[in-house]
Parts: C-alpha cells; structure tokens; sequence
C-alpha cells in the first residue's frame, strides 16, 4: 500500500511544476493587522490556486489501483448548488471497505465590493453538505498567512483524512471531527461536551455500535492509505 506521505510528496512535485503564483505571509514575525484589512481582500483572483491545488490532488490519488475519480455534476452538490456558488466539483473514492469519499468542490464567493468573487475550495466527507475544511476560511487581507500556509491547510486536511481513520460528527448547529492525532468541535450553538465527543468518535472508529447525540449524524471512515 501506498504511504500518504508519498502522495503529498507527489502532489507538491506536480504542483510546482504548473508555475502558479505564490505570496509571502503579509504578516510575518506574528505581525498584528490593522483595522482596515479585516474589510478588505487583495487581489481575490490569487485564491484561484485552491482549485488547482485541489485537481492536483485529484489527479495523483486518481493514479493508485484503489482509488477512483469522477466529475459531479453541479445540480448535485447540494450545500453549494443552493447558493448558486459551485463551479467545479469531483468525486474522489476508494474501493477499500469502510471508506467514505471526498468531495472536492470549488465555490465562487461573492464579494462585497467591485462585485468581484473569490475561489473557496469546500473539502467535504460523502455529500457537499458535509464539509470538513474551507479554504481559505476567510479571504480578508487581515487573515491572509501566505500561499504556503494555505496549500499547507488543503494538503493537511486531505492527506489527514485518506491517511485515516476519521470520524465526523455532525448535529443540528454543531460538529465535532476526530482523527487518530487529535480532534476539535464547535458551532454556533451549544453542542455536546468536547471530551465525550471525541470519546464517542473513538468508540465509533474502532467499530463500536454506540447511540449518538439527538439529532445528529456520523461519518466513518476507515484508512484509503497507510
């Protein structure tokens, strides 16, 4: 079996080879930002990077013998075909038993001025509706830590969930992700405690039937690669 590290190595090799454009971290040394780059986004067109980093992502795993890639159609990407954002999306799935798929999906996000839109690549677990990572999280100039620490988050997340196992929990305004190496939960409401959802995510992991939350919904995953 293919060791994840060997993919990354390979995305990263296949990645640099496009020549894309890169930027430094606009503030380097823990730099504070200032009042006015909360409000503002610099040249949205560089964030485009997300999507290309997400094909090449796509690409490389579609080359492993267990490993399948397709294109969705938008009409089925039911969290972003709502807001009308979704330009581009694919289905990346394992044939290994007790794996669950990725969804890599690009969004074009309105802006509040110019009426210009910015690239947000959604990693999601099974459906669109699930999201595991957004990035960037936010595109302000007062958020922005520089292309590498960017492809870094995307590369992280993607390799952390094929590498597996990976357990998702997800209720009605909160969520909890776990994986091996740790974990984090959080919402916009008052979710469950963090210590007894990652406690309930390990006990799922190892294949135990075990009640969930009211309201709530798990998402189990097993390794794609070592």
């Amino acid at each position: 079996m293919v060791h994840v590290n060997e993919v990354r190595a390979q995305v990263a090799a296949s990645y640099a080879r496009l020549g894309l454009p890169s930027w430094p971290d606009p503030h380097p040394a823990i730099a504070s930002p200032v009042l006015e780059e909360y409000s503002r986004v610099t040249s949205p067109e560089r964030y485009r990077v997300v999507e290309a980093r997400a094909s090449v992502w796509a690409e490389v795993l579609s080359t492993l013998p267990s490993v399948e890639v397709e294109p969705v159609a938008l009409t089925d990407l039911d969290r972003v075909a709502q807001a009308g954002g979704a330009t581009a999306g694919v289905r990346v799935s394992s044939t290994r038993l007790g794996t669950l798929p990725l969804l890599l999906v690009t969004e074009q996000v309105p802006l509040a001025e110019g009426g210009q839109t910015m690239a947000v690549l959604r990693i999601c677990v099974d459906r669109a509706s699930v999201v595991l990572a957004s990035a960037p999280e936010c595109g302000c100039d007062a958020c922005d830590s520089g292309s590498h620490s960017l492809l870094e988050a995307i590369d992280d997340t993607i390799s952390e969930f094929v590498g597996g196992p990976s357990v998702l929990l997800r209720g009605p305004d909160w969520y909890a992700d776990w994986r091996p190496g740790g974990g984090s939960s959080g919402g916009e409401g008052r979710g469950p405690d963090h210590d007894q959802m990652m406690q309930l995510c390990r006990r799922l992991s190892a294949g135990e039937a075990v009640p969930l939350p009211q309201g709530s919904e798990a998402f189990v995953s097993t390794a794609w690669l070592r």
